[in-house]
């Protein structure tokens, strides 16, 4: 791996040494025991990362996540790349699957090819979805989207086959290859999102300080009730406030709204406004990679999705 994908993918000594509460020197000193190598560079592979962590009795998880928001312009997308990237570099293996037409997601981890297989092409069953599998960097693979994925809700529609499993029965045949399976949604309520909803283990609802966003927080969760009665499901619900700005009373009122309303499925940890954030998936750049100080934002929520808090 070049320098530069060590900067993007891969986490130092010292951001591990924060997390570990210890001394670079004894994060070094750990991984050079673990590994049975001299460690020379300030940073850890995903896989040595892994192995450290193992050592030290951190269990990953194993579940599907899906973000959905009703209302756009919440960070979604960019929660998904940045909590995803950061995951890998702890040594969780990770899958992205983009389930958005818009495909963002995919266009921030480098993958713009339109003839490439994607979920359509499963639910037709024209390819399988380890044919759709595409590697991005070790510990990170993806499933991409374009906009060939438009008219994915008429094909579910209009299948005679049970709909609501056409993302669950495929991600069962993979699943066992990865940590976390993160799922990004188009902001609806449509098939797919109830499907996606059906193979989900947690559902996080990014929301930010806006009215607007706070109304479909509260349609989504009412769809998400709704869904869990008819398919008889038990995933968990956990919100998460993105875009606070200290300097704004909106950001306050809302946040302390979030916490009277939804204390049990409100994320610990939040994400502040930055131009960093955004510029992420335009560019296509970790937010780790650099100084943004959203860096710490986005490392405790991954986290907390990881039960590493």
């Amino acid at each position: 791996m070049s320098t530069l994908a060590q900067q993007e993918f891969c986490i130092t000594l010292s951001d591990l040494a924060s997390f570990m509460e210890i001394p670079s020197s004894e994060v070094k000193k750990k991984a050079e025991v673990v590994l049975q190598k001299k460690i020379r560079s300030p940073w850890l592979l995903p896989e040595e990362v892994r192995s450290l962590l193992l050592s030290e009795g951190y269990v990953y998880p194993r579940k599907v996540i899906s973000v959905q928001m009703l209302k756009g312009g919440v960070a979604k997308t960019t929660s998904v790349l940045n909590m995803g990237l950061r995951a890998a570099m702890y040594g969780a293996r990770v899958l992205f699957v983009d389930l958005d037409q818009q495909a963002n997601l995919s266009f921030a981890l480098g993958v713009e090819d339109e003839s490439l297989p994607v979920w359509v092409d499963i639910a037709e069953k024209r390819k399988s979805i380890e044919e759709c599998v595409r590697f991005v960097e070790p510990h990170v693979d993806l499933i991409p989207s374009s906009l060939n994925n438009s008219v994915l809700d008429r094909v579910l529609l209009n299948s005679n086959r049970n709909w609501a499993q056409i993302v669950k029965t495929p991600l069962e045949k993979i699943k066992h290859r990865y940590d976390l399976i993160l799922i990004d949604t188009a902001p609806a309520l449509s098939a797919v999102n109830t499907a996606v909803t059906v193979a989900s283990d947690e559902v996080i609802l990014p929301v930010n300080p806006d009215k607007f966003a706070f109304l479909g927080l509260h349609k989504n969760l009412s769809e998400l009730e709704d869904i869990k009665r008819d398919f008889e499901l038990n995933f968990s619900k956990k919100i998460l406030f993105t875009k606070f700005d200290g300097r704004e009373n909106t950001s306050h009122e809302l946040l302390q709204r979030c916490i009277e309303d939804f204390e049990d499925s409100l994320m610990k940890g939040y994400i502040r406004t930055s131009s960093e954030v955004k510029n992420t998936v335009r560019s296509g750049k970790s937010l780790f990679a650099g100084k943004s100080p959203v860096k710490a934002d986005y490392d405790f929520v991954t986290r907390e999705m990881l039960g590493f808090v």
